[in-house]
């Protein structure tokens, strides 16, 4: 049964206070220009409880968020820039018709969650009349609300959008921004948007490549331990592996082990992980300040020089761990003069005659983040819901107790050998289909 979502209201707030024009124009960074094709969309889930669910405090408490975060109100006034004019934030009011929050949660499924959005996180192009941050409050038949979040890519990374949620949420609860002042920062000066422009590159625009699934996998916290245990190698004087760098390799592992039957040609697989820099730069950048932050580290598993279709995780790992570990504030500063990173991007696949010999899986982790803490004065979120396309992606969040809930889609042939893969099921402690390639996905909106 289709979800049946029910706009009532829809209104723009804007910040509480004008922003002073000195603070005008927001320079927008090579890092966010690359990411800013679309909008990030999370949905938060909360039951119904003892505090009631005041929707007019979230407004206003957004009204002086807005304030702190001026960019988030602003709107595109030219690929690097954006003029911050107080424009502000969509915000939506809606009922789901046809379902209570315990119905929808039994199963989610994509299409069902990007009904609750407040637009299309895919719109092409974006444009000037856009706004940065959009958020829609839907009201469950049971008293459960979703509050649905899409926060534009090119303002806001992983980091970013919890100093967007702990600062919002402290407002609304009362308490007030623990440590507001450096929330905005420019980091066009580190990663200079000079070098997009010169080297005749654009942002590629996001393109729905069709035949995808994806599923929803959880592993436990014992499992995860297993998996460290196993890869810890203290003889080669490498340390234990960390949690995400053990799924990391794991679920890598198990990926190219599903490509080959499909994709015997394959070469070249690499593993794609973006690494927070805003505490490894010197000077160090408020934890979680607006932008995108990263650096983007790639592992590669060669099939002639790594043994062909026998795909070992224990040894990926070391892969995993190494080109983290190489992420320094000398290093980035190296790769990012002369349009060094820029180039390393696009020159990684060119030695390879065509598609098939090369094939990459991007990880995104919101682990060890306040991601799950989200608490408007409700408690914290049941659950966490993505309304990402997910294409060759690998999305990383906590879940109760340790364990790590995992989003991945994948080619429709390689989900099914994934799917049979038993080695990698041994780990798995429940998993679920969120969305086939049959799927029309859109937002209410």
């Amino acid at each position: 049964m289709a979800l049946k979502v029910e706009v009532y209201q829809k209104e723009r707030v804007r910040p509480c206070s004008p922003t002073p024009q000195t603070l005008r124009n927001y320079k927008l960074s090579l890092l966010d220009m690359i990411a800013s094709t679309y909008y990030n969309p999370y949905v938060f889930f909360y039951n119904s409880g003892a505090s009631r669910h005041d929707y007019d405090s979230l407004k206003n408490s957004l009204m002086k968020t807005l304030s702190l975060l001026y960019p988030l109100a602003g709107r595109i006034k030219d690929a690097s820039t954006i003029e911050c004019n107080d424009e502000g934030a969509d915000f939506v009011l809606a009922k789901v018709t046809n379902c209570d929050l315990g119905e929808l949660l039994r199963h989610p499924k994509l299409e069902d969650i990007r009904q609750l959005l407040p637009l299309d996180p895919y719109p092409n192009p974006i444009h000037s009349a856009m706004p940065m941050l959009a958020v829609q409050v839907n009201t469950f038949r049971c008293g459960g609300t979703a509050v649905a979040f899409c926060i534009w890519h090119g303002l806001a990374d992983g980091a970013a959008m919890v100093g967007l949620f702990n600062t919002w949420t402290a407002i609304n609860r009362g308490e007030g921004p623990s440590n507001p002042g450096g929330l905005v920062v420019d980091a066009s000066t580190i990663f200079r948007p000079g070098n997009l422009f010169s080297s005749g590159q654009k942002p590629p625009p996001h393109k729905n490549r069709g035949n995808y699934s994806a599923k929803r996998f959880v592993f436990g916290k014992r499992d995860i331990e297993r998996l460290r245990n196993d890869y810890y190698q203290p003889s080669e004087h490498r340390r234990r592996p960390s949690r995400v760098e053990a799924l990391s390799a794991f679920i890598w592992a198990a990926v190219i082990r599903a490509i080959l039957p499909v994709n015997p040609n394959l070469k070249m697989h690499m593993l794609i992980n973006l690494v927070n820099l805003r505490k490894k730069l010197n000077p160090p950048l408020h934890s979680e300040c607006l932008g995108n932050i990263f650096h983007t580290v790639a592992a590669r598993w060669d099939s002639e020089a790594d043994g062909g279709g026998s795909v070992n995780a224990g040894f990926l790992v070391g892969r995993v761990a190494e080109a983290i570990n190489k992420v320094t504030n000398d290093y980035v500063r190296a790769m990012h003069e002369e349009d060094g990173f820029l180039k390393a991007i696009l020159n990684v696949s060119k030695p390879f005659r065509n598609a098939d010999e090369f094939k990459s899986l991007s990880v995104s982790s919101l682990c060890n983040s306040q991601f799950s803490q989200v608490d408007f004065g409700w408690g914290k979120p049941i659950w966490i819901g993505l309304g990402h396309t997910l294409e060759d992606l690998a999305v990383f969040m906590d879940v109760e107790n340790g364990g790590i809930e995992v989003w991945i889609g994948l080619a429709k042939e390689v989900m099914c050998n994934l799917d049979k893969d038993m080695k990698f099921h041994a780990y798995v402690s429940f998993s679920q289909i969120v969305s086939e390639p049959s799927c029309s996905l859109q937002s209410a909106l």
